[in-house]
């Protein structure tokens, strides 16, 4: 009986001290790695925007030191703000990816980010014999717009409009057209244009003669489609 005593106070004594020597640290550092981390949204001095960009990243330069940047008022706050692509610095056998990078300007002379997009600017070699498609990126009427455009003796090209509405950025408009350079210009493009906010669309068709017929219309408004969400392979 005493030697079952004693072993039973062993054996608590032995847990107590596996208990007493663990290190708090440790518990916390678990408990860390489970637990979310809330990152704050970078914010950046109209002087060092760069702050803004993820490490590994640069604002792209279709022209040698002209940046694809944009600015002008997207939440209407009457302050202007930041639209740029941003490219993944060099990757190896391979086009670097782009992606959109939208930042609200604000008080202090200072940019917040809204929103990094992928799947909106094609890579340098996604413009076939043409070469890199990314044409250009403005901010237009309150929204963004970017232009692509690629091709060889066909040509193609695409213009996608965003906008801030409702706390969030939308897909509000898209155009997109294709021409034979051997005997049409882009201004007889067999072209589609809509604005999904109305549902009104315009076709635009070239025969092999060269008339061009327009069609006018408004087709049945869906769902607008959120930036974070957008990929051009599905419209």
């Amino acid at each position: 009986m005493k030697k079952l005593i004693v072993k039973s106070v062993g054996i608590v004594a032995l847990i107590s001290y596996i208990v007493g020597c663990t290190d708090p640290s440790q518990i916390q550092t678990a408990e860390a790695k489970a637990a979310p981390t809330q990152t704050p949204k970078p914010a950046a001095k109209a002087d060092n925007i760069n702050a803004l960009i993820p490490a590994g990243w640069h604002i792209l330069e279709p022209v040698l030191g002209e940046k694809a940047i944009a600015k002008g008022d997207l939440n209407k706050d009457g302050v202007s703000d930041l639209a740029m692509v941003i490219e993944k610095n060099s990757v190896k056998d391979e086009a670097s990816p782009r992606s959109l990078l939208i930042a609200f300007g604000g008080k202090n002379n200072k940019y917040t980010l809204s929103i990094i997009a992928k799947n909106v600017i094609l890579r340098a070699d996604e413009g076939g014999v043409w070469g890199d498609p990314f044409e250009s990126i403005t901010i237009n009427r309150g929204s963004v717009l970017v232009s692509d455009y690629g091709g060889s003796n066909w040509r193609w090209y695409n213009k996608y409009r965003f906008r801030y509405q409702d706390k969030d950025w939308f897909l509000i408009g898209y155009t997109s057209g294709s021409y034979f350079t051997g005997a049409t210009t882009i201004d007889q493009a067999d072209e589609d244009d809509i604005n999904f906010l109305t549902g009104q669309f315009i076709e635009r068709r070239t025969d092999e003669q060269g008339h061009t017929t327009t069609k006018k219309g408004t087709q049945r408004k869906k769902p607008l489609i959120r930036l974070k969400e957008f990929n051009s392979e599905n419209l």
